[in-house]
């Protein structure tokens, strides 16, 4: 796989992140099911399973809903950030050609969320803050964040230096970075309205208790759990690509962690 050993254009890039998916299919769906689930369940008993706020509510009641409503905005969050760190570890290992199992990937994205957490926080929020002043900058960071989790993950770094380790493996490279996110925008835009609008009408929407099916909502699950890979796929394979620029190819050695120095 050529990913990460020699230098490539962004068509290539987008290729072999499908090819590695699709060649190690089995086990990255698993692995994106495993997390999917719990989200699901998050937005189904917490989020989207909360009552209307009645006019005659008490404020007892009202922080009752109030406190149900940060727990799970708060758990769903981070089942999120766990999913895609879960993901991009396992492209991590395909593009080495290597298997991983879904107890691997958990361990591994369990013992580096404080990390994932701390950078998830600092560029979420500036890029929220591009987004309000321009709407340049803002989509500028998400193309610059996109490195973030895999460099956590492979080069065992600090969620505060991978803030900075984003912009050092994406300088000179902009071409390159804009052409990968934005084939990947609307590669992913696409698959989501074949999946949810064509195979299952409504599948990506979160189940409901007050529209609650079994079948419906098992297909939202896996519809989710298969599109969820093609955004973190496409970020790893693009920060082995930069960090190659960067640091010299192959990006990828014989150890699944390489320090970065």
């Amino acid at each position: 796989m050529d990913i990460g050993k020699r230098d490539l254009a962004a068509g290539d890039i987008v290729l072999g992140a499908f090819r590695a998916w699709f060649t190690h299919f089995g086990q990255i769906f698993v692995i994106s099911l495993l997390f999917t689930i719990p989200v699901f369940i998050v937005n189904a008993t917490v989020l989207t399973g909360l009552p209307e706020v009645p006019d005659d509510i008490d404020q007892l009641e009202i922080g009752d809903f109030l406190i149900r409503s940060l727990v799970g905005t708060t758990v769903s969050l981070a089942l999120g950030f766990l999913l895609t760190a879960a993901l991009a570890y396992a492209f991590l290992k395909t593009f080495r050609d290597e298997t991983v199992t879904p107890g691997e990937a958990a361990l591994e994205v369990v013992s580096r969320f404080g990390a994932v957490l701390v950078f998830a926080l600092i560029a979420g929020v500036l890029t929220a803050i591009g987004l309000l002043i321009l709407i340049l900058p803002g989509l500028i960071a998400i193309v610059v964040f996109s490195l973030g989790i895999p460099a956590i993950l492979n080069e065992r770094i600090r969620g505060t230096e991978a803030v900075s380790r984003c912009w050092n493996l994406i300088s000179g490279s902009w071409g390159l970075a804009i052409g990968v996110v934005l084939i990947g925008f609307l590669i992913n835009f696409a698959v989501t309205w074949l999946v949810g609008g064509v195979v299952s009408p409504g599948a990506m929407r979160n189940p409901t208790f007050q529209d609650f099916d079994i079948a419906r909502t098992l297909v939202q699950i896996a519809a989710s759990a298969l599109v969820a890979p093609l955004i973190p796929g496409l970020a790893t394979a693009l920060y082995l690509q930069l960090k190659g620029r960067r640091d010299g190819f192959p990006s990828i050695g014989t150890s699944p962690y390489q320090p970065f120095e």
